[in-house]
């Protein structure tokens, strides 16, 4: 029994030695009164009751949004204009070379050329 004692945290084995105490003593068991580590602290009243807001407050509150999301949506188009600018620039550079390249004619010139034996 004891290796089950060891295993148990310091407060129950203080809270077991003092009852094996008390009944080797003959003490009748008084109920346990857990000690208390911290106290709790009072609860503060609660905080008083804040009032509906008025319709004037929703309309300044709506304002607020409308404003918001007009930056938003200004900053949309911002980003939509650079994407579209950026994608024009790339297609302008793919668009220099005019005419087509014909890479087979290039090899059949170049085949004349070549030695059979550089292979």
């Amino acid at each position: 029994m004891s290796a089950a004692i060891d295993n148990l945290p310091p407060e129950m084995k203080a809270r077991l030695a003092q009852i094996m105490a008390q009944a080797q003593a003959g003490i009748p068991e008084q109920p346990h009164q857990p000690v208390q580590q911290q106290q709790v602290p009072q609860q503060q009243p609660p905080a008083p009751q804040a009032k509906a807001p008025s319709l004037m407050d929703h309309i300044v509150a709506l304002r607020k949004e409308v404003s918001d999301m007009r930056v938003q949506v200004d900053a949309v188009g911002q980003v939509t204009e650079a994407v579209g600018n950026a994608v024009g620039q790339m297609y302008q550079m793919f668009q220099v070379q005019t005419q087509p390249t014909n890479y087979g004619a290039n090899l059949q010139a170049q085949g004349d050329e070549v030695a059979e034996g550089d292979y």
